[in-house]
């Protein structure tokens, strides 16, 4: 609908700014909302509230109510929009016929996206963060490919440099019975690795091979998976690393200090000058950073996206430097930065795992609660916020577990439906016209605005917008449910609402999808 109302407006406009569409808060102000005329004063220098009604009118001429009941400017100057009954009736119709299928647009214009997300060292088991960081980037790549855009997913493992040593050091210590080096890695995990490997020589090769395998295992059981697990070592071994660096001092955009080799990033926007190559002659992680993004550029993604945590907030800045100076867009880049994850056990901080006494893995945490329930509240947030992850709560069977009360909606209008079929009644489309009452009005709408919610998760690259959406409709239909028998002795009335029903299980089952969650029949 929000495409829509901006053809409309580009239909009522020669030239028409950036428009923005928004649903009001208050909906007695209408159903959507857009400052176009807020932008227009610059153009025909009259007033926003004189522009605004000039537009409106405008629009009502073109529209002549085949979608909107009413087209009103307010005394702010904006303009708000009210769906007449057929829209809302016929959306039930296209949602009922779509089916699967509703939501999904081709805004993405079959455009190529590389989404690589979660990277975590091979150096130990995944955690929580590293949790948040795999469910945003799957459900964002889910809702990404519903909109049209052809998106493959990737693993970035750094199977070189300095951690990597460490590890194979500490294993190799707790072989020998030695002290662990400076930096370097305990914990159960280790002894177990150190206890699996046989061959002393093989100790890097053998210890990222096991732990990568643990991690594919855990990603697996959570629903995530990959197109393509891109190792660092593989930019080493094909030069791409130093041909990179050639290019910088090519350009002349790199200088020595010292034995260190820099690139002169303050120069394209970063706050400082970084190292490429540090004194002892080795590349930087940043240097492999820099190599690795321009092989995805030179894969010929129309957009790259990075899901980082909190620690890698710094690189942003330093990796369009470097990536500007070599002459690509970093406009096609974008970096989403998620932040931490405290977990929980109602107001108890959990710092520990009671059975390992060491970090709590993301194992345990899938393990103890279940799938649905770690995936959904994961992504639940923004990832700019930090986030208080209550195990007691994503573990309960009560309405106050956001996910349970979605799923619980789902369940509820699967078991009407059975009802209704036991009673020879199914969903039909030619009495619509009867949900004329204001609960069954705000459903409908709520139904239409999945599309515009799905885009605009797309947008912005905001998948929890899809957690809000699916409480908000839960919510409404719970309510509606309180209000309104479905089904009664009135027969049409009835296959009106049971048509309504149905619709709000598909897109139940639609947005749940989207996030990985299987939506349940019964609970």
């Amino acid at each position: 609908m929000q495409q829509k109302i901006k053809a409309l407006i580009g239909r009522a406009l020669s030239s028409a700014p950036k428009i923005e569409i928004e649903s009001p808060k208050n909906d007695k102000h209408g159903d959507y909302s857009t400052n176009v005329a807020m932008l227009m004063p610059k153009l025909n220098k009259s007033s926003p509230v004189d522009t605004a009604n000039d537009i409106a009118s405008r629009l009502k001429a073109i529209d002549k109510g085949e979608m909107f009941s009413s087209i009103e400017a307010t005394p702010q100057g904006f303009i708000n929009f009210k769906l007449n009954n057929y829209a809302l009736e016929n959306n039930l119709k296209v949602i009922l016929e779509k089916k699967e299928k509703y939501g999904h647009s081709n805004i993405g214009a079959r455009k190529k996206v590389l989404l690589e997300f979660v990277s975590a060292n091979p150096t130990g088991p995944l955690h929580i963060g590293h949790g948040r960081w795999a469910v945003i980037g799957d459900c964002l790549a889910n809702i990404l490919k519903a909109v049209g855009y052809n998106v493959d997913r990737e693993y970035y493992v750094n199977d070189v440099g300095e951690q990597i040593e460490k590890l194979s050091q500490s294993i190799k210590s707790r072989m020998d019975g030695s002290e662990v080096p400076d930096g370097g890695y305990a914990g159960r995990y280790i002894a177990e690795l150190a206890a699996n490997i046989k061959d002393k020589s093989r100790i890097k090769e053998e210890a990222m091979k096991q732990l990568l395998s643990q991690q594919k295992e855990t990603l697996n059981k959570l629903g995530v998976t990959f197109n393509k697990w891109f190792h660092e070592s593989e930019l080493h071994r094909k030069g791409l690393v130093k041909k990179c660096i050639k290019q910088l001092r090519d350009r002349g955009l790199t200088f020595y200090e010292g034995s260190a080799l820099w690139f002169k990033s303050s120069e394209f926007g970063d706050d400082k000058n970084r190292v490429l190559i540090k004194e002892d002659g080795n590349p930087t992680y940043f240097a492999a950073d820099i190599a690795y993004h321009i092989n995805k550029f030179n894969r010929r993604y129309d957009k790259i996206i990075d899901v980082w945590g909190t620690d890698h907030h710094g690189y942003v800045a330093r990796l369009k430097a470097a990536i500007t100076a070599l002459g690509y867009p970093a406009k096609n880049l974008e970096i989403i930065i998620g932040q931490l994850v405290a977990l929980y056990r109602g107001k108890e901080l959990i710092r520990m795992s009671k059975r390992t006494g060491e970090m709590i893995t993301l194992q345990e945490v899938i393990d103890e609660i279940d799938v649905p329930a770690t995936r959904y509240f994961l992504v639940r947030n923004s990832p700019s916020t930090h986030m208080n992850f209550d195990l007691e709560l994503a573990k309960s069977k009560s309405l106050e577990n956001p996910v349970y009360y979605v799923c619980y909606a789902h369940a509820r209008i699967c078991s009407i439906l059975k009802e209704a079929k036991k009673a020879g009644l199914s969903p039909g489309s030619g009495s619509l016209c009867l949900l004329n009452t204001e609960p069954e009005r705000k459903l409908m709408v709520k139904l239409l605005r999945f599309e515009d919610e799905a885009e605009n998760s797309a947008a912005f690259m905001q998948p929890h917008r899809m957690t809000s959406y699916a409480e908000s409709l839960a919510q409404i239909f719970h309510n509606y449910y309180h209000q309104h028998r479905v089904i009664s002795n009135d027969k049409e009335l009835s296959r009106a609402r049971l048509s309504l029903a149905k619709a709000t299980s598909i897109v139940l089952r639609n947005v749940l999808k989207l996030l990985g969650i299987t939506a349940p029949e019964h609970m």
